[in-house]
């Protein structure tokens, strides 16, 4: 507690232009001094945040995180390795660069992080092997390493997604990152992804509604596929892609979803239709009069919910 009131104590002398701080930060603890600038470092910004990260090179700040991100603590080093980020000179990237061999996967994959943003990432497919992510990687943090890589290259992060390689919880942590990024040319890449994956891979839907929130219609193919499925959590996913993406051409397949054995394909039937304009409003409420007692039920709650007139 009491390093903590010390540092914003700091921080906001520094902020205020006190000649004497700088004196004053000569005597104390290296440490103190790091997490101080660190922190002054992010609350500002352009010419301000340039002469705070050169006045932090004068106090040797990148040499105490480089020192920090090798010999601290777990918790010690990934602060370093997120703090490296704001830092661009040789040690600081070639201390981030041994952090990637780091122990512990988060302290790995801030290092990552901190690399791709400032454009130091270097090959992204062998960057993410030496990471060693796990097949159920889909933090955060690696969907926004991604998203930095992706800022440098969009293709690397895309071969990266079609290397055979690739486990799915990587795959599925990059492809996250560009449809945040709302790059069109990925449709094409998680469309085949979506195509050639067995009925039964449980990437299936997410494929699938990775291309709903991205509402491009070249995803036809694989989401009218998709609706045909045997698994009802595949036609649910591509019920809800083709509202989201506004295919009418599914308009008819959709109208049957509404009797599936299933409840949630009815309702993400029904909801889909009702994305579809009028036509699909249309078909909805004569699924509600004239459809059988699964049909009608959903349409009618569909109806209801979003408060459109039987």
């Amino acid at each position: 507690m009491r390093w903590a009131i010390r540092r914003r104590e700091l921080v906001q002398r520094l902020l205020g232009g006190n000649a004497e701080v700088k004196e004053e930060l000569k005597r104390l603890p290296p440490a103190l001094v790091a997490d101080t600038f660190v922190e002054l470092i992010r609350l500002v910004r352009g010419e301000d945040r340039d002469r705070f990260v050169s006045q932090a090179g004068e106090f040797g700040v990148p040499r105490q995180l480089a020192r920090q991100v090798r010999r601290g603590s777990a918790r010690e080093r990934l602060l370093a390795a997120h703090a490296l980020a704001q830092f661009e000179d040789e040690e600081s990237v070639a201390a981030l660069k041994d952090a990637i061999g780091d122990s512990n996967a988060k302290v790995r994959l801030a290092a990552a992080l901190s690399l791709a943003e400032g454009g130091n990432a270097g090959n992204i497919q062998e960057l993410v092997r030496d990471l060693r992510l796990g097949s159920d990687e889909g933090s955060t943090l690696a969907v926004t390493f991604f998203q930095s890589a992706a800022a440098g290259g969009v293709e690397d992060v895309k071969s990266l997604i079609l290397a055979p390689e690739t486990n799915a919880g990587v795959r599925m942590a990059a492809i996250e990152a560009l449809v945040a990024s709302g790059d069109y040319s990925v449709v094409p890449v998680i469309s085949d992804l979506a195509l050639n994956a067995p009925h039964g891979a449980p990437e299936l839907p997410r494929y699938l509604r990775a291309l709903g929130l991205i509402g491009h219609p070249a995803a036809r193919p694989a989401v009218i596929d998709g609706l045909s499925s045997q698994v009802f959590a595949v036609r649910a996913a591509a019920a809800e892609a083709a509202g989201r993406i506004g295919l009418a051409a599914a308009a008819d397949r959709l109208v049957e979803l509404l009797d599936d054995e299933e409840w949630w394909v009815r309702f993400r039937a029904a909801e889909a239709l009702l994305k579809l304009g009028a036509d699909g409003v249309e078909r909805v409420r004569r699924a509600a009069r004239e459809g059988s007692p699964r049909a009608r039920s959903a349409a009618s709650s569909m109806l209801a919910e979003n408060k459109v007139p039987e």
